[in-house]
């Protein structure tokens, strides 16, 4: 899959990170959501024939964005899907709705690459620099 101009690797020693940037933050958190299984495995490979609505609280925008990237991370693990459509339908600093789509994995189709084990909050930053936002996640492979 080809790098999406508005995520970027970020290189950690035995964890992985990216950053994302974005115009608004409902769209922060759909790229960081993309950016997530853009490192488990191939956005390519995923139909979104399946919906989910989730709808999630924490004490504040950083935790919220780890809260956000958890819930889809424990549905991964735990349901075996994948996931590779996000529509946030309102995010406050600390609530988000969302609609998610995506299918259970298929292994046959579905080119997996790594298993996340948690979204940390080390090095995470999630804040507006001017008009548009950035994240930065470093999760424990």
């Amino acid at each position: 899959m080809r790098r999406p101009a508005w995520l970027e690797p970020v290189d950690h020693t035995a964890d992985a990170g990216f950053v994302v940037g974005a115009a608004t933050l409902p769209q922060l958190f759909e790229r960081a959501a993309r950016g997530l299984f853009a490192l488990i495995g191939d956005l390519d490979t995923v139909r979104g024939i399946d919906e989910e609505c989730i709808a999630i609280t924490a004490q504040d925008l950083p935790a919220l964005m780890v809260q956000w990237l958890s819930e889809l991370n424990y549905r991964h693990q735990t349901l075996q899907r994948v996931y590779g459509r996000f529509a946030v339908e309102s995010v406050t600093p600390t609530s988000l709705t969302a609609r998610v789509r995506g299918e259970p994995i298929d292994r046959a189709r579905h080119r997996l690459y790594t298993e996340v084990k948690a979204i940390t909050f080390h090095g995470l930053q999630v804040d507006q620099v001017g008009r548009r936002w950035r994240a930065r996640v470093i999760v424990d492979l």
